[in-house]
């Protein structure tokens, strides 16, 4: 567990002019607390709030310096060292009285989410360059006493593999020291269920890892590195085999994937092409990226990177042994993306997206494509996805901050907290 504060992150956020709107009697008493704390945040914006207590609110605030203006209608959570965020309770029949937690400035860049705001802790996770999950930021407190009891840091588990053996699936990640290995156990009292040593080394022994050393310090970190590519052999007989990014027949032959035109790109991707992709200096290099075999089917994402002249249009589809052709599919929900993950299904297509660009992996979310109907459904999910899986009409994703669960309408998010003692739990981030 570490005391210290968030390491260097890097993120991107548009400002609006420094305009403040209206604040209810309740919110501006919040402000003036912030304002006596610290005069130098003249702008201020409550980021949640919600009942702890029969007659208590936790309220979440942020407040910024006059050069740094806060932009009213955006989601996002800027919170570098110029700006503070606050935990106060509020009696809700007076809301005059506000009882300050907390006020602590950020690192020098992070794009903040509230994972977890109970009667007893927040959670706050950063999100940095590259998709890079920073450490999340967790403030214990006693809403009794009204006072903070602990405040700390660690780094998350980002959940990099779905394991799925003799009807157990496992979930394997690294929070970069260490491995952990959780079960979902569906319809059990706690469906999600951290595994101890003696049970997890069967699983953490099916993945790969990698050590580093960084750092002045040669700080060692470890993490779980890509499994190797398997060939995969499709249609009669397993005439057509999938290797290295290929598709080749048993004759020999390859069949390539045809790539977008120019005319494609600028048709699907009018505001790439706005923004100074032209004819002359676009580079169109398109891949299969994740598969998986269906019969005489092989279903695949495309994969592109996005950036510095490079670029292409999103889609998926599959190749079929049967007349030897793609069949390919460029719905508007992903022509902007690259797939990182898919499951074939005998009602539907999954697939996870991102943006592969130059400031790395951007996440997308995760699309339903329906097989009867062709209508694609989009759901929004803010962490990078590396595997799905399905269990029963719930599907589930290991992602880079825990465990994404898709069911019908809804999807929750869990993520690894830690107690203040140092023990391990799964922890159900609220949005």
């Amino acid at each position: 567990m570490s005391n210290t504060g968030p390491i260097l992150l890097v993120a991107f956020f548009v400002v609006s002019p420094n305009v403040t709107p209206a604040a209810t009697p309740a919110d501006q008493a919040v402000f003036t607390v912030i304002h006596g704390a610290d005069p130098t945040l003249v702008n201020r914006k409550v980021l949640y709030r919600n009942a702890v207590a029969a007659d208590l609110d936790l309220v979440i605030a942020i407040g910024s310096p006059a050069e740094w203006p806060l932009d009213p209608n955006s989601p996002a959570i800027w919170w570098d060292e110029k700006r503070k965020l606050g935990l106060f309770l509020q009696e809700r029949a007076r809301p005059d009285r506000v009882y300050s937690l907390a006020l602590a400035a950020g690192s020098l860049d992070c794009g903040a989410r509230i994972e977890r705001a109970t009667s007893s802790d927040t959670v706050i996770s950063c999100t940095g360059e590259k998709a890079y999950q920073g450490l999340n930021q967790k403030f214990v407190y006693d809403i009794r006493a009204k006072a903070l009891v602990s405040h700390f840091a660690y780094q998350p588990f980002a959940m990099m593999r779905v394991l799925t053996v003799s009807g157990r699936t496992v979930f394997v990640g690294s929070d970069l020291t260490r491995l952990v290995a959780v079960e979902f156990q569906p319809g059990g009292p706690t469906e999600f269920q951290i595994l101890g040593n003696a049970d997890a080394a069967q699983w953490l022994g099916r993945v790969k890892t990698a050590q580093e050393w960084i750092g002045s310090g040669r700080n060692e970190i470890l993490y779980i590195t890509p499994d190797e590519p398997e060939s995969i052999r499709f249609g009669p007989s397993g005439a057509f085999t999938f290797a290295a990014g290929s598709i080749v027949d048993g004759n020999g032959k390859s069949y390539s994937l045809r790539q977008s035109t120019y005319d494609d790109f600028a048709g699907a991707r009018g505001r790439r092409v706005t923004n100074g992709y032209a004819r002359r200096n676009t580079i169109i290099e398109e891949k299969i990226g994740p598969v998986q075999s269906e019969g005489d089917k092989l279903w695949f994402g495309k994969t592109f990177y996005d950036g510095e002249g490079n670029s292409g249009v999103g889609g998926f589809g599959y190749f079929d042994a049967s007349d030897r052709q793609y069949h390919l599919m460029v719905p508007s929900e992903i022509v902007d993306y690259s797939v990182s993950a898919i499951r074939v299904e005998p009602d539907a297509v999954w697939m996870a997206i991102f943006q592969s660009g130059e400031y790395g992996g951007s996440p997308a979310g995760v699309l339903r494509y329906d097989r009867k109907t062709q209508a694609i459904r989009k759901y929004e999910l803010p962490d990078a996805v590396y595997g799905l899986t399905v269990s029963g009409n719930r599907t589930l994703a290991p992602t880079s901050s825990g465990i994404a669960v898709i069911d019908g309408d809804n999807v929750s998010r869990y993520f690894i907290d830690r107690t203040t003692d140092g023990r391990l739990k799964i922890a159900e981030a609220i949005r």
